[in-house]
């Protein structure tokens, strides 16, 4: 009975092991995390143009301005302007004599007037036939040269307005001693805004006269204009080349002096490809980017040749058509499983 008792007793054992040891091998598989699809965003790589938008700070001035600064100390007797204000070509605008140069005017207009009589007198005599043709005709040039002379004295310090424009700066009011080299005002012509800025020697290369520019200045609409000159020398202080854009400034703005921004488009090279700043990674210090081959991500070593804005221009083994990772780089690795969603392809 006893042996019964301990073959029956294994038998259940038994029994029981083995079904423990079903129960196990029958459980599901779980997957592990590193096999989850990966879910990103997608573009196709393509061909640019290579042209890039550069943005540059320029300064801003009138196309045509006239400032005037004095040769010789004198007085300013007349300041006939004030900023703002129109004048047209020929116009007086400002005198300023020296010291002692009214008097010098007077003793000449003396001698004019002596002379002017002197004329009469003999003209009357020529009428009695007391004295030749030939001297009244002599004294007649003399006072007509005395005349231009005492003319160019009043208007050696006279200054008229070379030009039809707007008077933009006045520097000096009625009394004030003016120095040599001391500017008294400026005359501009509103119409036009020129902008000046600089640009390297690659840039300069691929600007040429006639190219569009935008300038912007704050909240104000952007004006189109025309670069109208480029720089065949570089500059020594700036070591860079400059370029002057013109622009329409029919409502006459007062912007003159200013400094704003001008935007170019510059052409590339063509046949380049871009993608986004965010679409790189840097793995082991090599920049990289996930190509999307057969549902993976797959590493591609990849070379910046240049940025542009958000934008990095990139070689390497890539072609146009490629399918590349866009959103979602820094939860990949190679061969990383991925969902493409939010694509456009």
């Amino acid at each position: 009975m006893k042996k019964i008792g301990m073959i029956a007793g294994m038998t259940f054992s038994l029994v029981v092991g083995a079904a423990c040891g079903g129960n196990h091998t029958g459980q599901p598989h779980v997957e592990s995390p590193k096999d989850e699809a990966i879910i990103v965003s997608t573009d196709r790589m393509a061909y640019s143009d290579g042209s890039e938008d550069k943005l540059y700070h320029a300064d801003l001035e009138y196309a045509r301005s006239f400032k005037f600064a004095p040769q010789t100390d004198g007085i300013a007797t007349r300041v006939m302007i004030r900023p703002g204000q129109k004048v047209a070509e020929g116009q007086m605008l400002i005198a300023y004599p020296p010291q002692n140069y009214q008097l010098q005017v007077e003793q000449q207009q003396a001698i004019y007037r002596d002379l002017q009589n002197k004329l009469v007198k003999q003209k009357a005599l020529l009428t009695k036939g007391f004295v030749a043709r030939q001297t009244v005709d002599d004294l007649e040039l003399e006072v007509e040269n005395k005349a231009k002379e005492i003319r160019i004295m009043e208007e050696q310090y006279v200054v008229k307005a070379p030009f039809s424009g707007t008077v933009t700066d006045v520097s000096v009011t009625q009394g004030d001693h003016v120095t040599p080299g001391t500017p008294l005002f400026i005359l501009s012509e509103m119409d036009e805004l020129a902008a000046e800025f600089f640009v390297s020697l690659e840039e300069a290369f691929q600007i040429k006269e006639g190219d569009s520019v935008i300038l912007e200045l704050g909240s104000l609409p952007e004006w189109q204009g025309r670069v109208v000159r480029k720089s065949a020398i570089m500059d020594d202080a700036r070591k860079a080349y400059r370029i002057r854009a013109e622009f329409n400034n029919r409502h006459d703005m007062a912007v003159g002096g200013m400094t704003a921004n001008v935007r170019m488009k510059l052409a590339g090279s063509g046949n380049s490809i871009r993608v986004p700043l965010t679409a790189v990674a840097s793995v082991g210090g090599k920049d990289m980017i996930y190509k999307c081959v057969h549902g993976r991500a797959v590493a591609t070593p990849v070379r910046i040749a240049r940025i542009v804005g958000q934008q990095a221009v990139i070689e390497g083994d890539i072609e146009p058509g490629d399918e590349y990772v866009t959103v979602g780089i820094e939860k990949i690795s190679d061969e990383s499983p991925i969902n493409i969603m939010n694509s456009d392809l």
